[in-house]
């Protein structure tokens, strides 16, 4: 296919979107990507060092990703952006590897730890009996892989209420758990503490905790992906970055550190970690009232995790689905739905990889829901982190690339501040990836079993996975060179134009 046809063809699907995010919808819409309670039981179990790296993190890492989120969000607002500003830096084999783990690493997570934490959540919360029940497992998360498939392909008019409302109701669960916790402790004191706050010469803690960590910041640039489908993205996304980089702080550090002070060391894990230290928090400030909140508690906590996945396809269905069109993958996955606006081929694959995921991560573990999480998060943080790594270079890239280009926002300090941005957001990247893959490297646990699991079928189920991905961004990127489109900044490619003088930050 010619290039102009192929951006014929782009402009068509485009023409299907509707314009539905407004900075409000933004701002919970960001919250909602990064806020994710699955990972917060496995960052408190690491302890008070825990909430040491948190704030060195938040310091080093999320303030500098958010400012290269705000220029490049301005400056190349582009319906799936993400992938469009790797590809205009470096072409369309960088954008298919960006694409493919981008996009894949959002099935896995929802059939992987957000499964699990919702069945684990389920049994402690209304009392049921589905851990370690291989086929309720299985046929809970199927409903519920299916459910946030089926709020992707609707409307983004009327499914943006999806991480609208998680968003609000994240903040009030979390802003519930801190009374609890303060109620209960006044009460009956404090199982655990914050003593050992500083770390040691014992880099343990940290191998262990930088790669959830760094999957707990991540999701800024998700709502990007959706550009064409904003009111007015130059003049919004720096300010919904500063709003939700706030409130996504203060909605990591107030549980995690609950949890720390309301569970004893021996109590604290990773897969049921913020429900015990909620239940140990609810029944010692409430005490026989407390199972009238459980109902209520778990399904507002089963939709919280429910609205994180579907966040996060509505972003990364987009980004395949543009990155199809362009020639980085098979253009019958850019088609978007006349009636919706959604990308319905990449919405239903994205199921359906969920799914079969889903089957072989039990098969793997055996239905261990412990081992199941363990493996899937290391997987899943793995994927993430490592299509950052050209992401974040990006920003000097097309500083140089298209310095013409209008950039109603830029990062502090000219050259050297963005030079400063990305080499620090690109060191917490390039660890997690690498400690997500191989967990306790330059410990003396480097060669431990994992949750029960052996270390050869933890690296292999990785490794493999990884190499079974790369793989498929070499597939996509050979299919998708027969209708490359190489459009430049500036080049009208869409239905709706930003205005040009929208204001900035």
């Amino acid at each position: 296919m010619g290039d102009t046809a192929a951006v014929a063809e782009l402009v068509a699907e485009k023409r299907k979107l509707k314009k539905s995010l407004f900075r409000f919808d933004m701002i919970f819409f960001t919250v909602c990507a990064i806020v994710a309670l699955d990972t917060i039981g496995q960052s408190s179990s690491y302890g008070a060092q825990a909430v040491f790296w948190l704030v060195v993190s938040a310091a080093t890492f999320l303030i500098p990703y958010g400012l290269i989120t705000a220029e490049l969000g301005t400056a190349f607002p582009t319906e799936g952006a993400t992938y469009d500003w790797v590809r205009l830096a470096y072409g369309h084999f960088s954008g298919a590897v960006v694409g493919v783990l981008y996009w894949l690493s959002n099935p896995i997570w929802l059939g992987g730890t957000l499964s699990a934490t919702a069945i684990a959540a389920m049994d402690a919360l209304w009392g049921t009996h589905f851990v370690n029940n291989l086929g309720a497992e299985v046929v809970i998360g199927i409903l519920f892989i299916w459910t946030a498939v089926t709020m992707n392909i609707l409307s983004l008019r009327y499914m943006k209420w999806v991480p609208n409302l998680g968003a609000i109701l994240r903040l009030t669960l979390l802003g519930f758990f801190a009374i609890l916790v303060i109620s209960s402790g006044f009460q009956h004191g404090f199982q655990g503490s914050l003593s050992g706050f500083i770390p040691t010469a014992d880099i343990t803690v940290f191998v262990g905790v930088i790669g959830v960590l760094v999957f707990q910041w991540v999701g800024f640039e998700l709502q990007t992906n959706a550009s064409e489908e904003m009111d007015n993205p130059q003049r919004d996304v720096p300010r919904a970055v500063i709003s939700a980089g706030l409130l996504s702080a203060a909605g990591y550090a107030v549980p995690i550190i609950g949890v720390i002070l309301i569970l004893s060391s021996k109590q604290l894990s990773g897969v049921s970690g913020f429900v015990s230290g909620y239940q140990s928090a609810v029944s010692g400030a409430l005490g026989g009232a407390a199972s009238g909140f459980n109902v209520i508690v778990g399904a507002a906590f089963v939709f919280v995790l429910l609205s994180s996945g579907t966040t996060w396809l509505m972003g990364s269905d987009r980004l395949m689905a543009i990155a199809a069109l362009a020639g980085s993958g098979p253009k019958q996955l850019g088609y978007f739905s006349s009636r919706f606006g959604t990308p319905v081929v990449v919405n239903v694959l994205s199921g359906v990889i969920a799914t079969i995921f889903m089957f072989l991560a039990f098969n793997l573990t055996s239905g261990n829901l412990g081992a199941f999480f363990k493996v899937v998060l290391g997987l899943v943080i793995s994927t993430t982190t490592f299509s950052y790594i050209l992401i974040f270079p990006a920003l000097i890239t097309l500083r140089r690339k298209y310095p013409n280009v209008r950039r109603p926002y830029r990062v502090p300090g000219g050259n050297l501040g963005a030079w400063v941005a990305v080499i620090l957001t690109l060191f917490w990247v390039i660890a997690a990836t690498v400690f997500s893959v191989w967990p306790s490297l330059f410990t003396s646990a480097w060669g431990s079993d994992v949750s029960g699991l052996s270390r050869s079928n933890f690296e292999l189920a990785t490794f493999g996975v990884l190499a079974v991905l790369a793989v498929l961004a070499v597939i996509f990127w050979a299919v998708g060179r027969r209708h490359v489109v190489n459009t430049q900044p500036g080049e009208a490619v869409g239905p709706t134009p930003i205005p040009a003088g929208a204001p900035g930050l």
